[in-house]
């Protein structure tokens, strides 16, 4: 049986760069901060390693994956076709989709929950097709099962059990498929670098606690008073977020119970879908127009940007240190 377990294309470390994304960089004695006027030193540098969100660098580092994979798989006696990387739709802030923190997206998309279909397609186009299908179709079930552990990994009785609470292996533990995105990764072996743990969990620390700086309290307080006059009641902006994506999620029958073998999942209400769109979008408007009459969004970038400096000032030259031991050059883009 083939595992429907894949590798996370840096995962860890592009959670980090999106997590300090969106603030303004300059310079400190930790190296030469790699930031321009829009991005702090340590958001740029881990978009430099690996984990921009930018379109056509998933595209690229997909290839990269794909021809690893074709390379690894060859290794264990088996042919491989590299896959051409899905078209997933524009990145918002690319072509005519407005950036995620902006009150045109708000009007438009809302969170992104119910618009999802309008960002990144339906899914319903022409149908991907694996070109080693016909190559593995030819093999006998032995010969397939070979195959797709070298590709995947070994399957556990834990990853056939549809009950068993899911869990990502290692990427040692997920064939040919881990080894190729953890290589093409930067990011990710920057982030699990033991000599790097120190500087990661402070950098966690420090981004959970962003909420506790006195600016940001002072500003969020503000933007709870803006939204409560507009009819909303919620502590912070991301409360509000949150409230839309659990709300969607038992639209759409993600709580629920899984439908036994061989059964579809129900159809999710579409008039309730309707509703919950029309109340999304209220929602998302009214929240990123207290962000920016407030001043919420100014602050917490001005903020987040004091953060990535401090940190870059301590811990840049370290990271470009390791960024250079895992092969990626200090001036790369």
């Amino acid at each position: 049986m083939r595992s429907n377990i894949t590798a996370s294309v840096g995962a860890l470390a592009g959670a980090v760069a999106l997590l300090l994304a969106g603030c303004t960089g300059g310079d400190g004695d930790g190296g030469t901060a790699p930031s321009d006027t829009e991005t702090g030193p340590l958001t740029a540098f881990f978009e430099r390693v690996g984990g921009s969100m930018d379109s056509e660098d998933g595209k690229a580092q997909q290839r990269r994956i794909e021809e690893l994979v074709a390379e690894c798989m060859a290794e264990q006696g088996f042919e491989y076709t590299p896959a051409e990387p899905m078209d997933m739709g524009p990145v918002p802030g690319e072509g005519d989709v407005p950036a995620w923190d902006t009150l045109e997206f708000a009007k438009t998309y809302g969170y992104g929950a119910t618009t999802g279909d309008e960002l990144w397609g339906s899914g319903d186009g022409e149908e991907w097709v694996d070109p080693n299908q016909d190559y593995v179709s030819a093999m006998s079930e032995t010969e397939q099962q070979a195959y797709w552990t070298a590709l995947y990994g070994e399957m556990t009785e834990e990853t056939l059990d549809p009950e068993a609470e899911a869990e990502v292996p290692d990427w040692t533990e997920q064939g040919c498929t881990g080894a190729a995105s953890h290589e093409a990764s930067g990011a990710m072996q920057i982030w699990e670098d033991p000599g790097l743990r120190e500087a990661m969990d402070e950098m966690n620390r420090e981004f959970e606690s962003l909420a506790d700086d006195e600016r940001v309290r002072e500003a969020t307080t503000e933007w709870a008073r803006c939204v409560g006059e507009a009819g909303y009641d919620f502590a912070t902006p991301q409360d509000a977020q949150n409230s839309i994506f659990e709300e969607y999620n038992a639209v759409m029958g993600f709580d629920a119970e899984p439908p036994a073998e061989g059964e579809a999942p129900p159809e999710p209400d579409q008039a309730a879908l309707d509703a919950l769109r029309e109340k999304e979008i209220a929602l998302a408007t009214a929240d990123r127009t207290c962000q920016d009459e407030t001043g919420y969004a100014d602050v917490q970038r001005t903020a987040q940007a004091a953060m990535e400096e401090r940190l870059w000032e301590k811990y840049g030259d370290q990271l470009e240190a390791a960024a250079e031991a895992h092969g990626i050059s200090a001036d790369e883009e």
